[in-house]
């Protein structure tokens, strides 16, 4: 199988990020481990397992691992796994503002990290 993707997924050690599920009944607050991620969406490993028929929009929170600040990014529920895995594609975004969370995720391989200087 061929990855179709023009960039690769990219999967950051130790990157965690706060889940805010909202719908039209609830809006529900997770925590979760970033399986790996892309410029279209980004897998997650929920700390807690969700209902398999939950829809609605998510907010992903981060902190990006060299700057220290901050990101967040909306999407849609895309597939999910299983009870506590699901992926996630992005909505309402401007081209370019996922650039800055790349690069601070770029990894090769488990020895070769890309480091963003000035």
């Amino acid at each position: 199988m061929t990855e179709k993707r023009t960039h690769p997924r990219l999967q950051p050690k130790g990157l965690k990020a706060g889940l805010r599920f909202y719908s039209a009944e609830q809006e529900i607050a997770l925590d979760a481990d970033i399986l790996d991620i892309s410029y279209s969406g980004i897998r997650v490993k929920l700390k807690q397992p969700i209902a398999a028929e939950i829809i609605g929009h998510i907010k992903i929170t981060m902190t990006l691992p060299e700057s220290g600040s901050t990101f967040s990014v909306h999407g849609i529920l895309k597939h999910q796994q299983n009870e506590s895995e699901c992926g996630v594609h992005y909505v309402d975004h401007i081209d370019g503002s996922i650039d800055d969370v790349m690069f601070e995720c770029i990894e090769l391989d488990n020895s070769t990290v890309f480091i963003k200087t000035q």
